[in-house]
Parts: structure tokens; sequence; C-alpha cells
């Protein structure tokens, strides 16, 4: 768990992501948080994304979120499946928002630039202060490591969840998956 900005960022506990983007101001920071978790995302390769990696002209969100290789830690292009849930939010964002289509999907405070990961990181920790979260251990890495176990949780194969996350090797991505004991016990009750 994450303690003083040191550790494994904190899976989010049932109940905690909603609490969690209830309590975040912006319609900007509640798609960033909701990207970063239903693709898997690191921060800041959200916070880099363009419109039209996201939407088509028309606003209509696309079947895939593309990550740039510029963007990504490991300097691969990354395209991402959008869930319905995500399609929603992407739909809802849209009609409230209006982004532009030739620029960012999150614009920072200069033209032409993107929101930088400092204001994603301090608009997460003001949510978590508002959701009475604090203490928990949860980072804005949390998102990434909440949304690839849940899929663990799920039953899906390693490799597929490292398709999405990008992960260079299933070693790397065994670290962000959280294990319990109870599930390492309900696993050998099968055999």
């Amino acid at each position: 768990m994450k303690v003083n900005g040191h550790g494994q960022a904190a899976i989010f506990q049932p109940g905690h992501f909603d609490k969690l983007i209830s309590a975040t101001e912006g319609a900007n920071h509640k798609l960033i948080f909701q990207i970063a978790y239903f693709t898997c995302a690191r921060m800041g390769e959200v916070c880099k994304l363009k419109t039209s990696d996201v939407y088509q002209e028309n606003g209509k969100p696309l079947s895939t979120i593309t990550y740039p290789k510029q963007s990504t830690k490991c300097k691969k292009t990354k395209q991402v499946p959008i869930n319905e849930k995500l399609q929603n939010y992407l739909r809802l964002y849209w009609f409230e928002s209006q982004p532009k289509y030739d620029d960012f999907l999150f614009f920072g405070s200069k033209l032409g630039t993107h929101l930088q990961f400092q204001s994603a990181d301090d608009a997460f920790r003001r949510a978590v202060l508002a959701a009475k979260l604090d203490g928990l251990g949860y980072s804005t890495h949390s998102f990434r490591r909440s949304g690839a176990t849940e899929l663990g949780n799920q039953g899906i194969a390693l490799p597929i969840i490292q398709e999405i996350t990008g992960h260079s090797s299933l070693d790397s991505l065994r670290r962000y998956i959280h294990v319990t004991q109870d599930q390492v016990k309900n696993a050998i009750a099968t055999l």
C-alpha cells in the first residue's frame, strides 16, 4: 500500500471508485479518472489524449481509445476498446463540454497544451479528501491497478490484460494485479 508517496498504489475497495468520482469537481477530471480506470491507463497518458484519439468529428465516441506511442511508457501505440459504461461517460462529456476536435481532449492553461499531470493529481487529492477516503493508500495509479485487478478477478487471462495495459512483460503485470489469500484458497479448492 502507498504510504506518504512510497509503495504500491492501493486497489479501490468496493464502492470507493464511484464515491471518488462523485466527489470529483469538474467534468474534465471526472472523465480523466473514468478513462484511466476503464482503459487501465496511466494518468499521464490520459492527460495527453487528443479529442481525435477518442471521438469522431461529429462527437460520437470511437470504438477504441488510441494512446499514441509518444505518450506511452513503452513507446508503442496502444488501442483499448471502449466499453458501454465509458461510452456513456464520453457521450455526456461531449454534450456538456464540446471539446475541439483538433485539440487536446483535456486542454491546459496555455493555448495548444494538454492538461498537466499535476493538475489531475491535485484534483484527485481534493476528491480523496472530499470523499473521506484519505489514508487508504490511493493514488492516481490506483485507477490503473484497480482496473487491471478487476479484470483479473473476472477471470480474464493475463495476456489479454497485458494487451490492454501495455505492460512489456507478464512479470511486470503480475505486480499490478492484487491477489488475496481467499482467492488463492478458493483456487486450490477447485482441484
